[in-house]
């Protein structure tokens, strides 16, 4: 049985979750930098941007019945994410490098939104 409806959901919660978590690691670095005050606040938006995106997609997932049950990152450094829907058990696991350029995607998609 393949999950269609709620599938891309799931995938979004993981790129939004991760591309949080990499704006974080990326604001903290940037504060070394000669005009952190400028990038801070880009940083800051970007980071609100992207919660908001990421809290969307989690009520749509609850809305819709969908509950997370497990989130690791396996030997292999994919992640994996275990979900329940429909009394059913699906699972859905992403290479880091595919990860990635969905992270860049959404980037791209935020900082238009910010300009």
């Amino acid at each position: 049985m393949r999950n269609t409806t709620v599938e891309p959901w799931v995938h979004q919660y993981v790129v939004t979750l991760y591309l949080l978590k990499a704006l974080e690691r990326d604001r903290k670095h940037a504060e070394a930098m000669k005009l952190s005050r400028i990038w801070g606040g880009l940083f800051e938006r970007l980071l609100l941007l992207a919660e908001r995106e990421h809290n969307h997609v989690k009520q749509r997932l609850r809305r819709s019945g969908c509950r997370i049950v497990l989130e690791e990152v396996t030997p292999e450094r994919h992640y994996h994410v275990m979900y329940v829907f429909q009394g059913y058990e699906f699972h859905c696991s992403m290479m880091p490098i595919v990860l990635k350029g969905k992270c860049e995607e959404k980037l791209h998609e935020l900082l238009k939104g910010v300009s």
